[in-house]
């Protein structure tokens, strides 16, 4: 299987430093290639970040600086695209420039793809997560995954998978993201000619056995979605629903997201959503990267896990 671990960067220089740092730290990223995408514009540090780049421990680094400020949709899409489509790799690993990473993150990942490939209803696999479990209860659940609908921060798929969804990702790029800056694409529409059609529509139904049960699902979006998020990763979270797939990540984080400020986050945002409560064991417990792994359907309380809706 051929990997491409995919790191995102803008202007967040300190940040990107941090998450490059510890994706260095993982053994198993030097097995990979790795591939920084720059965005451009006025506001964009290439150079500060392409230098950082020059001085780091992989041996053999793709680089591609936007000539334009082309916004995260676009910048991402056309990132896979080109990793995907182009270059034909088996594997994309995505990193954003705003995550600290345990030293076995890549390769927990990896095997989380290994796992799930028996399963026809996985999509995306993450090793992220916010658990409010306590400290000594979370030393039991390290090979536990559960379903999710968090954003794709540290996130995993295969070429099968975005081959079956890049159709309506290509079409949203196509209608909303060309010719007009990201922050100003056209929300309303999207939300009604993207979102809302294709969740009243059916899901495929995939060949194959299943590993979330029904009752474990929750979908990204209500068939009204009101003022639901409209970016990258809520039309990626859309398309994988829509095509059958679920989401998982693993129970136990083995990353600390750090994205209080960015292109849609606020300190009041990063609050909201939890990220100031986020129950991270120190990595250094970590041992190793499970092989095999447990889908875990019941919390502390007795409720099941079921994800909360895409926010």
């Amino acid at each position: 299987m051929r990997t491409a671990l995919l790191l995102i960067g803008f202007n967040r220089v300190d940040l990107f430093d941090q998450t490059l740092s510890s994706l260095e730290a993982n053994k198993a990223a030097h097995t990979h290639d790795v591939h920084v995408y720059i965005d451009g514009g006025p506001d964009a540090q290439q150079g500060k970040i392409e230098a950082r780049v020059e001085t780091s421990t992989f041996a053999n680094i793709t680089v591609v600086q936007r000539e334009d400020h082309w916004g995260m949709g676009r910048h991402l899409i056309d990132a896979q695209r080109q990793l995907f489509d182009e270059r034909g790799y088996d594997r994309v690993m995505l990193f954003e420039d705003d995550m600290i990473l345990a030293s076995h993150y890549v390769e927990t990942l990896s095997n989380m793809l290994d796992w799930a490939s028996e399963y026809k209803d996985v999509g995306t696999v993450m090793a992220h997560n916010i658990n409010p479990d306590p400290m000594n209860a979370q030393a039991n659940q390290l090979s536990d995954i559960v379903a999710t609908n968090r954003r794709f921060w540290g996130s995993g798929m295969t070429k099968s998978v975005w081959d079956d969804i890049k159709p309506i990702l290509y079409d949203y790029e196509d209608r909303y993201l060309k010719g007009v800056p990201y922050g100003k694409r056209a929300h309303r529409a999207i939300r009604r000619k993207t979102i809302r059609k294709l969740m009243k529509r059916s899901r495929a139904d995939r060949a194959g056995i299943a590993l979330i049960p029904e009752e474990l699902l929750t979908p990204p979006f209500a068939k009204r979605p009101g003022k639901c998020p409209t970016g990258h990763d809520a039309i990626t979270a859309l398309a994988l629903w829509h095509r059958g797939y679920a989401r998982i990540t693993t129970r136990v984080s083995r990353a600390r997201y750090l994205g209080e400020t960015g292109t849609t986050f606020t300190p009041e945002v990063f609050e909201k959503m939890g990220y100031k409560e986020q129950n991270v064991p120190d990595f250094s417990s970590l041992s190793a990267a499970p092989t095999v792994f447990r889908l875990a359907d019941q919390g502390l309380n007795g409720h099941p896990l079921k994800p909360t809706p895409f926010e």
